[in-house]
Parts: C-alpha cells; structure tokens; sequence
C-alpha cells in the first residue's frame, strides 16, 4: 500500500494531506484513497479513460512542477466517483481529477478549468 503526499490536500480536505491507496477486488479499475489522518474518510476513485476514452485534457506546467514530474510514465490519473444505491444514477467527476506521481508519491486534486467536463458525469453511459 503506498501513502501520497497532498500538499494541498483536496478540495474539500485541505486539512488531510496523505492518503493511501488500496486495490479493490474486481474485474473494474478502482481503488480506495483513505486518509491517514482520518481513516473515516475514503474516496473510491476509478481510471476516468475506461469509462470515457475520450477524455482528455493538458496537464499545465504549474501542476508538472508542484508534484516534480520528470517521466509521464509517472503520472497517474484517477477521478472520484459517487456511489448511488442505484448504479446507474452513480457520478464519475472529470472536472478535478486527482494526479499522481508514481515515482515521488505525490499527488494533487487538478481543477480543469473552461472545460466541458462534469463532476458529475454518469459512471455508466447508456
């Protein structure tokens, strides 16, 4: 299990700066990010390109800096997704997707800004 650094934490949790993430059992690309400060607080985030290939936006050279990104084989992208008792009413949220350094463990929560995307795009498209 590897611990993150959010120096910024996310929004919403700016007070929570690491998380961890945990693999979760299942044919799907998902894992839980749960805060090392407050173990209540976890985040079932999921790969946003295998539920929308089409997704896609510019890293900006602030956030490259911010987590010391050298290599893209570094980079990890993830989006939070929102559970509703009914699957098919459930959220992926494109607009903020959380960015990983891999080879640091770093991260930050990047706010796509004049951009189409929702956060809270459906999980499942019809």
């Amino acid at each position: 299990m590897t611990t993150y650094q959010f120096d910024n934490g996310i929004p919403g949790f700016e007070h929570l700066q690491q998380f961890t993430l945990s693999e979760v059992e299942g044919e799907l690309p998902v894992r839980l990010m749960q805060s090392v400060e407050d173990e209540n607080i976890t985040f079932l985030i999921a790969n946003p390109f295998f539920f929308y290939n089409e997704y896609e936006w510019d890293l900006p050279e602030s956030v490259i800096q911010e987590l010391s990104l050298t290599d893209e084989k570094d980079v990890e992208v993830w989006s939070i997704i929102t559970l509703n008792p009914d699957p098919m009413k459930s959220t992926i949220n494109l607009l903020a997707p959380i960015v990983l350094n891999k080879s640091t463990n770093r991260g930050k929560q990047h706010i796509i800004h004049d951009h189409a995307f929702s956060s809270r795009a459906p999980l499942y498209q019809a």
